[in-house]
């Protein structure tokens, strides 16, 4: 799928060393210090010391903003891969970036093969890779239910799972605004665990998901918990 793409490399990712490329550090410089300047002392950090550095790791998160992918970009430690919806890849200058910040690219209507291929290729070679638990933003302050596919790679991976949850984000740039507003925002960081996968029967990827979405609601404020309250 991805070779369709204009701008977007044939040979992803662009560096198999595990280390970020120019494009990585640079937009992820430039996303600290306006993340920085946007908030100031109302970013906040908490637990940041239990991220791991290795892998195989899925970071799974809520997902409030069109922000939130732009604080594990610029405060998140190592390098992390992650899935991004294909419209965001229709300027061949913008899909050049993503490719260069590990980001891929998802087809939301259907099945994407190709996605999931490369998430299992990227988590067998110890990589880490960043998921939005409810596949797209929340329309308010509360989770939505969690996508099966979120299952489905823990299932299949055996990886590690770090729950994050992030809140403030959706008042800071809420759907249909233009102009972010300095509001607080605060990233908290969970216990990286393994999901229980049962043996024998049918695989349930959904009730894999919803454990690892309760495990984020835990870390919210009642009032986003959603769901999984």
């Amino acid at each position: 799928m991805a070779g369709r793409i204009r701008g977007f490399p044939a040979h992803f990712p662009v560096r198999d060393d595990g280390k970020r490329s120019w494009r990585y550090r640079v937009i992820s410089m430039l996303s600290r210090a306006a993340l920085r300047a946007l908030f100031g002392r109302g970013l906040r950090f908490r637990s940041m010391e239990r991220f791991p550095l290795d892998g195989p790791l899925l970071v799974v998160t809520n997902h409030l903003s069109n922000i939130d992918p732009f604080l594990f970009g610029g405060f998140g430690p190592g390098t992390m891969f992650c899935m991004a919806k294909r419209e965001l890849y229709r300027h061949r200058v913008l899909a050049w970036a993503l490719a260069g910040c590990n980001c891929f690219p998802v087809d939301r209507g259907a099945a994407d093969r190709w996605a999931l291929r490369t998430s299992l290729d990227i988590l067998a070679k110890r990589g880490r890779l960043l998921i939005f638990l409810e596949g797209t933003r929340a329309q308010a302050p509360g989770m939505k239910s969690a996508e099966a596919g979120v299952g489905f790679l823990a299932r299949r991976s055996a990886a590690r799972v770090l729950p994050v949850a992030v809140w403030g984000t959706e008042g800071a740039l809420a759907r249909g605004r233009r102009l972010p507003r300095r509001v607080p925002v605060t990233v908290t960081v969970g216990e990286a665990f393994t999901p229980d996968v049962p043996g024998g029967g049918r695989p349930d990827d959904q009730a894999i998901a919803d454990s690892i979405g309760r495990r984020i609601a835990q870390l919210l404020p009642p009032e986003y918990r959603g769901v999984y309250a």
